[in-house]
């Protein structure tokens, strides 16, 4: 499961008089929820997805017809246990090694035609989604259990095969959840077509089931005999739409609430009467950054690398995301008040600075032209995507910038598979980065370790390489802390990328639409069972 800031803007909650409550304050129960939707449908509706077939489609489809063990609560950031949505009676014990968590199931679970869930169904879920040949999207996490033993119906014993820290142990050993096997046993794990409930569940433990999925719209069910809080709404149809379509089609009541829309269609949203425009900043939203090659010599000076940053003023990236962007300092974002460090170097906006760092490390401005030790004129390329109109127009603002020190820059928009061809080779001075935030730090690593597969800058230093493996083991969250504070800050005194900003979530809902209230998550429908608390009007 994936595990998707502080609220910048509560939603507009429609009064009783709009809503269409009842006299007595309470949501009325029913109504049918249309989702204008981004994208394609998923093309199976497997729990357990081979990598083609992962994706947002699917993942808002599954998180409604599947549940898991524990839930997690998005302003603490932390697992705990909903009994609204959890499948566990409470948070698991844990052996005195820190290697192995014992789960125990709470009553009266109940697969959605009647038949009882038991620790069998995780059993089978994992006895299959482990083994290689079937491609799991998340295998790399599932290896890094021992065993998984099932004693009895109702307790699930899950041993790690290292100790881990708490987040990390706790969100591994909790990642399986059930598949039917009264239905899927003895039908293929794989082939739609030898299994039907591959392309259609008719069997979930979720709130919902899948009632109808075509190229067009996929229509979910109320599940009458769901075991945790039973949702208001009858039932959610995602509709397919695209970017020019999805938020027209609530604005002419053909759908209830635009997921995904284009920024510039933004203010447009705002001023629309019958429209709840509900904005905020996810722990794990997507961020910008200036990436530069530490690998070429002339970055290789740190006081270039802080000049060329203090060049730029974060103010000004945010007016290219449609001012729906706040400043960001860290690789960990400001929202991630659990683990963001805000005691680190900001590098604010300072041109007489920018041009004393240059003097100091032996460049020379001759007229308007900035020259290296050797006399020769300093240049560099900033390389962006031409999908992203903000990077598009932040690599021509930083061309700017940095003429104004001097330096020739040049700015080349590549196709977007081109693009990351070259960041990942390191075929690039300067590149326009943008990455989706982490939840847990240990995921920064990707990025900073210095075998970190999406290492693009180059970056390596011993120290945050050792923090790094220390704290992916550490249990006690204080300790913990410490460390990736320190990885934080040396991150930013070694300057490998400058962090601009973090992208602002937003959608938009018809003022029908009651019950909402944006999280910490990214996804209001999933974070903290919240649909389970939304109504339409009748």
């Amino acid at each position: 499961m994936t595990i998707g800031a502080t609220i910048l803007a509560a939603c507009n909650t429609p009064s009783q008089s709009q809503s269409g409550s009842q006299a007595s304050g309470e949501p009325r129960k029913g109504g049918i929820l249309r989702v204008a939707w981004l994208g394609n449908p998923p093309k199976v509706m497997h729990p357990y997805p081979e990598p083609q077939y992962n994706g947002e489609s699917l993942g808002d489809v599954a998180a409604l017809f599947t549940a898991g063990l524990l839930s997690f609560d998005w302003e603490k950031l932390d697992y705990w246990v909903d009994p609204g949505d959890a499948m566990a009676a409470a948070l698991p014990t844990v052996s005195p090694d820190g290697k192995t968590f014992t789960f125990t199931l709470r009553d009266n679970l109940k697969w959605s035609d009647g038949q009882p869930i038991t620790s069998a169904d995780f059993q089978f879920a994992w006895d299959n989604a482990s083994k290689e040949e079937n491609n799991y999207v998340g295998l790399d996490d599932l290896e890094r259990i021992e065993s998984y033993r099932t004693p009895d119906p109702k307790t699930i014993v899950v041993t790690l095969k290292e100790p881990l820290a708490r987040f990390i142990a706790i969100a591994t050993a909790s990642a399986i959840g059930p598949i039917p096997k009264h239905v899927w046993q003895g039908k293929s794990w794989l082939d739609p077509v030898a299994n039907s409930e591959i392309l259609k569940p008719t069997v979930v433990a979720g709130p919902y089931i899948p009632k109808e999925a075509s190229a067009e719209r996929v229509t979910m069910v109320r599940n009458p005999t769901f075991w945790g809080k039973q949702p208001l709404l009858d039932e959610v149809h995602f509709i397919t739409a695209s970017p020019q379509t999805v938020l027209n089609l609530v604005k002419t009541n053909a759908a209830d609430w635009a997921k995904n829309f284009p920024p510039a269609q933004y203010s447009d949203a705002k001023r629309t009467s019958s429209i709840n425009v509900v904005e905020w900043q996810a722990v794990t939203g997507q961020y910008r950054n200036v990436e530069f090659n530490m690998r070429r010599p002339l970055f290789a000076d740190k006081k270039m690398r802080e000049a060329l940053t203090h060049a730029l003023n974060r103010k000004d990236f945010i007016q290219f995301e449609d001012d729906l962007a706040a400043e960001q300092f860290s690789v960990i974002t400001q929202g991630n008040t659990k683990w963001v460090n805000n005691n680190v170097e900001k590098y604010p906006y300072d041109l007489d600075k920018a041009k004393q760092l240059l003097r100091e490390a032996g460049f020379t401005l001759d007229g308007a032209v900035l020259k290296d030790r050797s006399g020769q004129p300093v240049h560099i390329e900033i390389i962006f995507p031409t999908t992203s109109q903000p990077r598009t127009k932040m690599a021509a603002y930083i061309q700017q910038q940095w003429k104004s020190l001097g330096i020739d820059t040049a700015v080349n928009g590549l196709e977007f598979n081109t693009f990351v061809e070259r960041t990942q080779n390191r075929q690039f001075d300067v590149s326009m980065g943008t990455w989706s935030a982490v939840l847990d730090p240990d995921d920064a690593k990707t990025w900073i370790h210095s075998t970190g597969p999406q290492n693009n800058t180059g970056y390596a230093n011993p120290r945050v390489d050792e923090l790094f493996q220390q704290g992916m083991v550490e249990q006690d969250d204080t300790k913990r802390k410490q460390m990736y504070d320190e990885i934080q800050r040396l991150l930013a005194d070694d300057l490998p990328a400058f962090y601009t900003v973090t992208l602002k979530q937003f959608t938009a809902f018809d003022k029908k639409v009651g019950g909402v209230k944006p999280s910490k998550g990214g996804n209001l429908m999933t974070t903290n069972n919240n649909i389970a608390s939304w109504y339409v009007a009748q």
